[in-house]
């Protein structure tokens, strides 16, 4: 084989670049109409068809995200402990398992692990032995599983998601046994129910901003996700959301955020008191 370069050059020839050929079929009138038009040429619209109309909207500061629930595995780890060292070789491989399908989940994964042993020569596990121990371990898990998340809960109350905050608490029930547990649990309720009330009045102050900018849609939006199950929107407000978006819905307005806007609409409180100004008049697929 010959030594080559690397990477090779070649220079195009003088005059065939690209802006040169677009000037030269202008001067060579290729670019005469065809069909009635110059070729390229869009079909006639109305002027500004599907385009926003107006100034943007100002921007609104969004809140910090909130912070998502991390367990860490100091109780799960202290059962495991417990165990009898004969025992922990078996129980550590089930503990995931377990927790989330529980002892029906642990035999069907005994019975694919040592079917997959017999067709290989290998040895098979101990099935009883490992279902037993599972039974046994449960209930345990299960405590300190929910120990683990009320802690880690606690740690982040002031900034944690509502619905992991939910869930930790309605958890409670199955999960939080004995005098720490059950101060955890009494800790946990009063901090979800001061965090709820928090969370409907930046709710409400949210929905008011956004249409003060002149952002219904984003409006519309958050008025589907109240943080209070069941809780209406104040009618001052729901009468002010429904002419923001009742008004803003122009055959002028552009398309994606008209279909945006219906898309958020059909979740919201207000749906069946919107009555748009108008629809697109050709509209997109």
């Amino acid at each position: 084989r010959r030594d080559e370069p690397l990477v090779t050059t070649q220079l195009a020839p003088k005059g065939r670049g690209r802006g040169d050929r677009r000037g030269r079929r202008d001067r060579d009138g290729e670019g005469r109409r065809e069909g009635g038009r110059p070729r390229g040429d869009r079909p006639d619209r109305p002027r500004g068809e599907g385009r926003p109309r107006g100034p943007r909207p100002d921007p609104v500061p969004e809140r910090p995200k909130p912070k998502r629930l991390r367990p860490g595995r100091t109780h799960r780890s202290a059962v495991l402990a417990e165990l009898a060292e004969a025992e922990q070789p078996l129980a550590k491989p089930i503990m995931d398992q377990l927790l989330r399908g529980g002892v029906p989940a642990v035999r069907e994964a005994i019975d694919k692990q040592n079917e997959q042993a017999r067709k290989e020569n290998r040895p098979e596990v101990p099935a009883e032995q490992i279902v037993t121990l599972a039974e046994r371990l449960l209930p345990k898990l299960r405590s300190a599983e929910w120990m683990d998340r009320a802690e880690a809960a606690i740690a982040d109350l002031d900034q944690l998601d509502l619905r992991d905050l939910r869930s930790v608490v309605v958890a409670a029930d199955t999960g939080a046994r004995g005098p720490e547990a059950l101060a955890l649990k009494a800790q946990l309720q009063e901090g979800l129910t001061r965090r709820v009330e928090e969370e409907q009045q930046n709710w409400l102050e949210d929905i008011t901003a956004n249409l003060d900018a002149g952002r219904f849609v984003r409006a519309l939006r958050m008025s589907s996700r109240s943080p209070k199950a069941g809780a209406p929107l104040p009618p001052e407000l729901a009468a002010r959301l429904v002419t923001a978006v009742s008004e803003g819905l122009t055959p002028r307005v552009n398309q994606d955020l008209w279909a945006a806007a219906v898309d958020a609409l059909a979740y919201s409180p207000v749906r069946n008191q919107v009555t748009p100004a108008g629809r697109p008049v050709q509209p997109s697929e």
